[in-house]
C-alpha cells in the first residue's frame, strides 16, 4: 500500500485532486467591507498549508446584502486593493484563488446593514422576522450590475474563478423560490421570469471577463417545504446556467439527499458539479467520485 491510500481504495486519497474548504464568514474584515491584516493572514495560512484552491469567504456586493458587520465587500473599487493582497500572496505558495459573491437580500437584519432589508416581496424571513421592501423592477437591475461590477472586480484583483452564491435563502434564492417570490413584473411568477434575475447576473459577468474566466454557481438543492422547488426545477436552472456560460455548479444539500441529488444534477449537465464534503459512509462518497462529483470539505478551521 503507497503513503496517502486507505486499504481497498486506493484512489481515495491520491494527490492530484485539488482541496478546498468551504468559505466560512470570518468577520475579520474592517467595518467598511476593506481587507484587514488578519483577514489576510487567514486565507494565506490555507495556501501555505498545502490547499490547491482557496475560497475566500462570502462578499457583499453591497452594504445592504451583508451577513455580518464586518464582511468582507466589494461594492467598491476600494476593495479592489485588498483583495489582490490575498490572491498575490496565496499565489506565491501555488494556491488558485475564487470569490464568492453574495447578498443576503432579507436574511440578515438593519442592526448588521444599517439600511432597511430588501428582497424579492415584502415576506419576512422566518429567521430574522424583519418585514423586507420589495424591490422595484428597477432597483432589481441595479443590484444585477452591482453583482456584475464586484465580478468585474474580482477580475481586476486577479482573483482566478468567481462563485456567485444563489443558495441559502439569499436575495437570489429569494428570486428563484416560488415560495419566497410573489412578484407580478418579469422577475416573478413562472420559473422563467424567477431565473431571470440570476442568469442576467450571470450573462453580465461573462461579458465583462475573458470567455475562459472560471464562473461558479452555488445553488440550494430542493426546498422541501410547501412551495418551494423541486429538484425538476433545479435540473432546470442548471441547465440555463450552463447555457448562459457557468462552468461548475455547487449544490448545497442536506445529508440525506446528497448522493440523490448530486446524480441528479450532474445528470442535467456536461459542466462539473460540486457538494459539500459532509460525512458521507465510504461507498457513497466513492460513487460521488466515480460520477465526478467533486466534494468541498464544510469545515472552519479556527486560527488564533
Amino acid at each position: 500500500m503507497q503513503k496517502g491510500e486507505i486499504m481497498g481504495f486506493p484512489k481515495l486519497l491520491s494527490p492530484n485532486k485539488i482541496e478546498s474548504l468551504e468559505p466560512m464568514g470570518t468577520n475579520y474584515a474592517n467595518q467598511d467591507g476593506s481587507v484587514s491584516q488578519r483577514l489576510i493572514d487567514y486565507h494565506v495560512a490555507k495556501a501555505k498549508g498545502g490547499f490547491g484552491f482557496v475560497i475566500i469567504e462570502a462578499t457583499a456586493v453591497d452594504p445592504c446584502g451583508k451577513t455580518i458587520a464586518n464582511q468582507l465587500g466589494l461594492w467598491s473599487n476600494e476593495h479592489i486593493a485588498g483583495v489582490k493582497k490575498i490572491v498575490d500572496e496565496c499565489h506565491k505558495y501555488g494556491s488558485k484563488v475564487s470569490v464568492q459573491l453574495c447578498h443576503a437580500g432579507r436574511e440578515t437584519n438593519a442592526l448588521i446593514t444599517d439600511i432597511h432589508l430588501v428582497s424579492s416581496s415584502a415576506t419576512p424571513s422566518p429567521k430574522c422576522l424583519e418585514i423586507p421592501s420589495e424591490l422595484t423592477t428597477e432597483e432589481v437591475y441595479g443590484i444585477i450590475q452591482k453583482f456584475v461590477d464586484a465580478a468585474r472586480r474580482c477580475w481586476d484583483a486577479s482573483v482566478d474563478a468567481v462563485e456567485v452564491h444563489a443558495a441559502y435563502g439569499y436575495l437570489i434564492d429569494q428570486f428563484l423560490s416560488s415560495r419566497m417570490n410573489k412578484r407580478v413584473d418579469e422577475f416573478g411568477g413562472n420559473l422563467e421570469n424567477r431565473m431571470r434575475f440570476l442568469l442576467l447576473i450571470i450573462q453580465g459577468i461573462r461579458q465583462q471577463v475573458d470567455n475562459a474566466y472560471p464562473i461558479i454557481v452555488r445553488i440550494s438543492d430542493e426546498e422541501g417545504s410547501s412551495g418551494g422547488f423541486s429538484i425538476t426545477e433545479i435540473s432546470t436552472i442548471v441547465r440555463h446556467l450552463e447555457d448562459a456560460g457557468v462552468n461548475a455548479i455547487l449544490v448545497s444539500t442536506r445529508p440525506g439527499y446528497l448522493a440523490y441529488l448530486a446524480e441528479k444534477i450532474k445528470k442535467s449537465v456536461k459542466i462539473p458539479v460540486i457538494i459539500k464534503f459532509l460525512l458521507l459512509p465510504l461507498a457513497d462518497t466513492l460513487n460521488l467520485i466515480s460520477q465526478r462529483i467533486f466534494g468541498r470539505l464544510a469545515r472552519r478551521i479556527w486560527s488564533n
